[in-house]
């Protein structure tokens, strides 16, 4: 561990994989080393186990320490350090997997590598990702105030609360993009706007969007999406997470807007729901209290009967991601069908 702690590269990030010899590394083990050097930041035990697991290596054991290290302007560790010396906190990783052989270790360092810089991007930029939320809150909130619609003013309400409630602690934000709708070559297009990007969305070399893609070329329900869809969408994106958890990436989209109430393009947040955010009652999530309330109203039943009280018990316990993505008609229907199985 000294010896590689001993002087970090520019590099902010360091993976080795190795099966440890006598000769080289001065002991052996039946197992094969994967060592990673970085500053400390949240979820790198996560990212990296949950890539192992991709890999279908199995992990035997683990060791986190982080370490407050003090280093001079060639990134060697000081012996002794000084009043000007800069202290921070380095995560030293240490995994023990099943042994793997040499040819195969290359491609394990380079998946580690990849997801380790997701992991960087997403990290980073967490604050101003934040602060985009809180930007775009900002956005709804203006368009309210001018709003002549109280229908339409309370929706925006919602959105801008919904908002609010994913910043508190609710989702852990992984990137962000906007995307533009612009006439190109006489045609109506979707284009990425490069200067918006955040997170793993910095990452733009695999976005279709970086030339402008014409409307009719899109599936019919995306461009029903872009052109019609709801103010705010949060649905399950196609790729799935490669920092934090492997699973699909929650999406939340919300509509950009110009002066004549015209749709312009789209905010887009990819992220991942907390467990205290999928574990939140419904009653206390702003758009799925609203939902919850529409079902209600369409079953007719009173506040406190036992059907209201079965409604809401099996609203609960319907998974979250569900709930965000379904019409109320549709969920009033399936309301129905799981209280008939119940009777």
């Amino acid at each position: 561990a000294l010896r590689s702690l001993e002087v970090r590269k520019q590099a902010p990030v360091t993976v080795r994989v190795f099966n440890p010899t006598l000769e080289g590394d001065g002991w052996t083990c039946a197992h094969t080393v994967i060592e990673i050097v970085l500053d400390d930041r949240p979820f790198i035990v996560d990212t990296v186990r949950a890539e192992l697991k991709r890999l279908g290596l199995r992990l035997s054991f683990l060791l986190h320490p982080i370490l407050h290290m003090a280093r001079d302007g060639q990134g060697k560790l000081e012996r002794r350090m000084e009043r000007s010396s800069v202290v921070r906190g380095e995560a030293y990783e240490l995994y023990f997997v099943e042994r793997i052989a040499e040819e195969r270790q290359a491609e394990v360092k380079q998946r580690l590598e990849a997801v380790l810089a997701d992991l960087l991007l997403a990290t980073d930029d967490y604050k101003n990702m934040k602060q985009q939320a809180q930007a775009v809150k900002s956005t709804l909130a203006s368009l309210r105030e001018k709003s002549s619609d109280e229908s339409r003013a309370a929706d925006l309400a919602e959105c801008e609360a919904f908002i609010d409630w994913l910043c508190d602690n609710n989702f852990v934000f992984l990137g962000y993009r906007e995307y533009n709708l612009v006439d190109h070559d006489g045609q109506r297009c979707l284009e990425m706007q490069p200067d918006s990007c955040l997170g793993i969305l910095r990452n733009t070399s695999m976005s279709n969007y970086m030339k402008p893609v014409p409307l009719s070329e899109l599936s019919e329900n995306l461009r029903a999406r872009v052109l019609n869809g709801p103010l705010l969408i949060v649905t399950k994106s196609n790729a799935e997470a490669t920092v934090h958890r492997a699973v699909r990436m929650d999406y939340i989209g919300v509509k950009k807007w110009d002066d004549k109430d015209e749709t312009r393009g789209e905010m887009r947040f990819l992220g991942l729901f907390t467990s205290q955010g999928l574990s939140t009652p419904v009653r206390e999530i702003p758009i799925l209290r609203r939902k919850l309330q529409r079902v209600l109203e369409m079953d007719q039943c009173l506040e406190g009967s036992h059907d209201f009280k079965q409604i809401v018990a099996i609203f609960n316990s319907m998974p979250r991601e569900e709930l965000f993505w379904t019409e109320a008609q549709a969920l009033h229907k399936d309301i129905r069908a799981i209280k008939e199985i119940q009777r």
